[in-house]
């Protein structure tokens, strides 16, 4: 198990990753200015501004990019994790076809998968689905905080950066 803890009550773009004793074992970090690969003004962005989504995981560092998979009213995205140049994991996230309904989120790399939302009002919750088969969980502890605090149930199987990409695919749908 871990456990993604919101760094400062005043940024919901930093998250320290900590273990099942509570060491911190990582750090996700959201861009200033997140930009796809495909974006059409990629090179606009002032060079000072942070344009990566980051994972540090035991003092390794994976990046998370996205591009656009049309340009519609609502936008298909695809998600990937890398460790270098090589794809270890990656995500849809497209419109959903019920009017009113967050997107989906198919989980396409390492597995085929998806994301449920099951969230209530005061807090989020989403069933990790391999295989029609309910995998585990990545869920607050508590209704209401000052810091979000999300625990992530995924078996042991799936590598901790690939849990901390599911992980930032929940936190980027339920917060942004």
């Amino acid at each position: 198990m871990l456990i993604g803890k919101q760094h400062s009550a005043l940024s919901c773009f930093v998250f320290n990753i900590i273990d099942a004793f509570g060491v911190q074992v990582g750090e996700l970090r959201w861009p200033d200015v997140a930009v796809a690969t495909n974006a059409r003004l990629k090179n606009s962005m002032p060079s000072f501004l942070n344009a990566n989504i980051e994972i540090d995981y035991q003092s390794h560092r994976y990046l998370i990019e996205f591009e656009y998979l049309n340009r519609d009213w609502f936008n298909g995205i695809r998600f990937t994790l890398k460790n270098g140049d090589t794809i270890i994991a990656s995500a849809d996230v497209g419109p959903s076809k019920k009017l009113f309904k967050r997107p989906t989120i198919i989980v396409t790399q390492p597995f085929t998968g998806e994301l449920v939302r099951k969230s209530s009002l005061l807090a989020t919750r989403y069933e990790v689905i391999k295989d029609s088969i309910l995998i585990g969980e990545i869920a607050e502890e508590s209704k209401l905080t000052f810091k979000r605090k999300l625990t992530i149930n995924l078996p042991k199987d799936i590598s901790a950066p690939i849990q901390i990409f599911l992980f930032f695919l929940v936190c980027n749908q339920a917060y942004r």
